[in-house]
């Protein structure tokens, strides 16, 4: 439970990190020294979701191809040439094989997760930044930033819930 919840957690808080900082680097170089409407800003930070759809894709793919080619490999190499059931752990390319089954599940699960954020915050952003630039609200990071401060207690709450979760 831990192993699972820890590498959630860390998903979430590296998507939120790698906004905030593509944030803060798109903000200076555009709108201190070129001067571009704030509310413009959130529209240049989509690449970083097709970028993380692009790695969520080759994270599963990869997993995929390299669970099947272990697999053939243990099958090919255990069943027919030495007459070991499935999945025997005498077979040395049965780890192969679940380690492959652990890259598909596990981290093209965690891209997944990596992905469904990134893509959720960003659009929350843009259209945060629309509401509020029509709105012609003063304080427009604060509607930029809200998903983000989102993301971010539910990390904390994530947190608690975790400590809080005995398992056994």
């Amino acid at each position: 439970f831990r192993g699972g919840a820890l590498s959630a957690c860390l998903s979430a808080s590296m998507c939120i990190l790698g906004i905030c900082m593509l944030y803060l680097l798109v903000h200076i170089i555009f709108v201190d020294f070129s001067g571009m409407p704030v509310h413009e800003v959130p529209v240049l930070l989509a690449g970083y979701g097709f970028g993380a759809s692009f790695v969520a894709l080759f994270m599963q793919l990869g997993g995929g191809i390299y669970t099947k080619a272990a697999d053939v490999g243990a099958d090919m190499c255990g069943k027919i040439d030495q007459n070991l059931p499935e999945d025997d752990p005498r077979n040395p390319a049965v780890i192969a094989d679940l380690v492959g089954d652990n890259v598909g599940d596990c981290a093209g699960s965690m891209a997944d997760v990596f992905e469904s954020i990134a893509a959720e915050i960003i659009g929350t952003m843009i259209l945060g930044a629309s509401l509020g630039h029509e709105a012609k609200v003063e304080n427009l990071e604060a509607f930029i930033f809200f998903p983000l401060i989102i993301h971010a207690f539910d990390l904390v709450v994530s947190g608690v819930g975790i400590m809080a979760v005995q398992s056994s």
